[in-house]
Protein backbone atom coordinates (compact mmCIF):
# COMPACT_ATOMS: atom_id res chain seq x y z
CA UNK A 1 0.00 0.00 0.00
CA UNK A 2 2.87 2.42 0.83
CA UNK A 3 4.84 1.67 -2.55
CA UNK A 4 1.34 2.29 -4.15
CA UNK A 5 1.08 6.05 -2.74
CA UNK A 6 4.85 6.66 -3.15
CA UNK A 7 4.45 5.77 -6.61
CA UNK A 8 1.45 8.03 -7.02
CA UNK A 9 3.01 10.68 -5.19
CA UNK A 10 5.90 10.82 -7.83
CA UNK A 11 3.81 10.72 -10.71
CA UNK A 12 1.79 13.85 -9.43
CA UNK A 13 5.45 15.43 -8.55
CA UNK A 14 6.18 14.64 -12.17
CA UNK A 15 3.28 16.27 -13.66
CA UNK A 16 3.71 19.35 -11.54
CA UNK A 17 7.06 19.41 -12.53
CA UNK A 18 7.18 19.03 -16.01
CA UNK A 19 4.95 21.37 -16.69
CA UNK A 20 6.89 24.92 -17.05
CA UNK A 21 4.60 26.53 -18.79
CA UNK A 22 1.29 26.06 -16.91
CA UNK A 23 0.00 27.40 -13.87
CA UNK A 24 -0.44 24.37 -11.00
CA UNK A 25 -3.75 22.92 -10.39
CA UNK A 26 -5.12 22.76 -6.69
CA UNK A 27 -5.83 19.34 -6.66
CA UNK A 28 -2.35 18.50 -7.99
CA UNK A 29 -0.93 20.55 -5.32
CA UNK A 30 -3.51 18.48 -2.77
CA UNK A 31 -2.06 15.51 -3.91
CA UNK A 32 1.44 16.34 -2.45
CA UNK A 33 0.39 16.40 0.64
CA UNK A 34 -2.00 13.11 0.63
CA UNK A 35 -5.44 11.94 0.14
CA UNK A 36 -6.15 13.72 3.45
CA UNK A 37 -6.61 16.95 1.62
CA UNK A 38 -8.99 18.77 -0.47
CA UNK A 39 -9.15 22.09 -2.33
CA UNK A 40 -11.64 24.43 -0.64
CA UNK A 41 -14.35 25.60 -3.11
CA UNK A 42 -14.08 28.77 -3.92
CA UNK A 43 -10.00 29.98 -3.18
CA UNK A 44 -7.71 30.25 -6.46
CA UNK A 45 -4.04 28.97 -6.09
CA UNK A 46 -1.48 31.81 -5.18
CA UNK A 47 1.51 32.00 -6.51
CA UNK A 48 4.72 33.79 -5.62
CA UNK A 49 8.27 33.66 -4.69
CA UNK A 50 7.50 34.20 -0.97
CA UNK A 51 11.36 32.45 -0.14
CA UNK A 52 13.03 34.58 -2.40
CA UNK A 53 15.01 31.74 -4.23
CA UNK A 54 13.86 32.53 -7.33
CA UNK A 55 10.87 29.83 -7.73
CA UNK A 56 7.74 30.04 -7.62
CA UNK A 57 5.85 28.91 -4.66
CA UNK A 58 2.45 28.31 -4.75
CA UNK A 59 -0.61 28.12 -1.61
CA UNK A 60 -3.36 25.95 -1.60
CA UNK A 61 -6.49 26.72 0.44
CA UNK A 62 -7.51 23.09 1.74
CA UNK A 63 -9.33 21.22 4.41
CA UNK A 64 -8.93 17.59 6.04
CA UNK A 65 -10.37 16.14 9.35
CA UNK A 66 -6.58 15.49 10.44
CA UNK A 67 -3.64 17.44 8.67
CA UNK A 68 -1.37 15.54 11.36
CA UNK A 69 -1.62 12.20 10.13
CA UNK A 70 0.55 11.76 6.97
CA UNK A 71 3.13 14.42 7.50
CA UNK A 72 6.16 11.77 8.22
CA UNK A 73 4.66 9.84 4.86
CA UNK A 74 4.15 12.62 2.27
CA UNK A 75 6.98 14.84 3.62
CA UNK A 76 5.17 17.53 4.51
CA UNK A 77 5.47 20.26 8.38
CA UNK A 78 2.55 21.21 9.68
CA UNK A 79 2.72 24.80 11.57
CA UNK A 80 0.77 27.07 13.03
CA UNK A 81 2.41 30.36 12.81
CA UNK A 82 -0.59 32.19 14.52
CA UNK A 83 -0.46 30.37 17.78
CA UNK A 84 3.48 30.27 17.91
CA UNK A 85 3.22 34.25 17.97
CA UNK A 86 1.41 33.88 20.91
CA UNK A 87 4.06 31.79 22.53
CA UNK A 88 2.29 28.19 22.15
CA UNK A 89 4.15 26.55 18.86
CA UNK A 90 3.26 23.07 18.73
CA UNK A 91 0.43 22.25 16.42
CA UNK A 92 -0.18 18.43 18.13
CA UNK A 93 -1.65 20.83 21.17
CA UNK A 94 -2.76 23.68 18.70
CA UNK A 95 -4.71 21.88 16.59
CA UNK A 96 -7.30 21.15 19.48
CA UNK A 97 -7.77 24.41 19.51
CA UNK A 98 -9.93 24.05 16.44
CA UNK A 99 -13.51 24.29 16.36
CA UNK A 100 -14.91 24.46 12.77
CA UNK A 101 -15.98 21.25 11.66
CA UNK A 102 -13.74 21.84 8.22
CA UNK A 103 -11.47 24.20 9.02
CA UNK A 104 -9.35 26.16 6.37
CA UNK A 105 -5.72 25.43 5.82
CA UNK A 106 -2.87 26.25 3.64
CA UNK A 107 -0.86 23.75 1.65
CA UNK A 108 1.97 25.73 0.92
CA UNK A 109 4.73 24.28 -1.53
CA UNK A 110 8.32 26.07 -2.35
CA UNK A 111 9.05 25.99 -5.27
CA UNK A 112 6.35 24.23 -7.35
CA UNK A 113 7.77 23.05 -10.33
CA UNK A 114 10.20 21.27 -8.23
CA UNK A 115 8.51 20.78 -5.16
CA UNK A 116 11.72 21.09 -2.11
CA UNK A 117 9.77 22.33 1.52
CA UNK A 118 5.95 21.27 1.86
CA UNK A 119 3.85 23.36 4.66
CA UNK A 120 0.23 22.70 5.44
CA UNK A 121 -0.57 25.93 7.90
CA UNK A 122 -2.98 25.47 10.72
CA UNK A 123 -5.55 27.69 12.92
CA UNK A 124 -4.46 30.83 10.38
CA UNK A 125 -7.76 33.24 11.08
CA UNK A 126 -9.00 33.87 7.50
CA UNK A 127 -12.29 33.78 5.30
CA UNK A 128 -10.37 35.56 2.62
CA UNK A 129 -6.94 35.17 1.14
CA UNK A 130 -4.83 37.46 -1.28
CA UNK A 131 -1.41 38.40 -2.27
CA UNK A 132 -0.15 41.12 -0.07
CA UNK A 133 3.73 42.40 0.53
CA UNK A 134 5.23 43.47 3.80
CA UNK A 135 7.75 45.20 5.16
CA UNK A 136 10.30 42.84 7.66
CA UNK A 137 13.76 44.04 8.59
CA UNK A 138 13.74 46.97 6.65
CA UNK A 139 12.83 45.09 3.42
CA UNK A 140 9.62 44.39 1.52
CA UNK A 141 8.22 40.55 1.14
CA UNK A 142 5.72 38.43 -0.19
CA UNK A 143 3.03 37.86 2.17
CA UNK A 144 -0.68 36.51 2.25
CA UNK A 145 -3.11 38.87 3.46
CA UNK A 146 -6.07 37.18 5.46
CA UNK A 147 -9.56 39.08 5.98
CA UNK A 148 -11.79 37.86 8.30
CA UNK A 149 -15.58 39.19 8.34
CA UNK A 150 -14.84 40.95 11.48
CA UNK A 151 -12.56 43.42 9.33
CA UNK A 152 -9.66 41.87 10.71
CA UNK A 153 -6.80 41.40 8.48
CA UNK A 154 -3.62 39.80 9.36
CA UNK A 155 -0.24 38.54 7.31
CA UNK A 156 1.49 34.99 6.89
CA UNK A 157 5.18 35.33 5.04
CA UNK A 158 8.08 33.62 5.11
CA UNK A 159 11.08 35.27 7.19
CA UNK A 160 13.89 33.54 5.69
CA UNK A 161 13.73 31.05 7.95
CA UNK A 162 10.12 30.12 9.02
CA UNK A 163 6.71 30.91 8.32
CA UNK A 164 5.72 33.77 10.40
CA UNK A 165 2.19 35.65 11.51
CA UNK A 166 1.76 39.18 12.34
CA UNK A 167 -1.83 41.34 13.09
CA UNK A 168 -1.88 43.85 10.36
CA UNK A 169 -2.76 46.20 13.10
CA UNK A 170 1.69 46.37 13.81
CA UNK A 171 2.23 48.22 10.52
Amino acid sequence: MHRLLAILLLAACSAVAQQPGTLPQARQLAALFGPAFQPAAGYAVLLADFDGDGAEDAIVVATADDPLVDQMHFNYKVIDPYHAYFGIADPKVTITFIQSEHPLLLLVVHNWRAPRLKFVVINLPFERVQLSRVAVKKKVVPALLGQESTGTKSYLFWDGKKWRWRDSSID
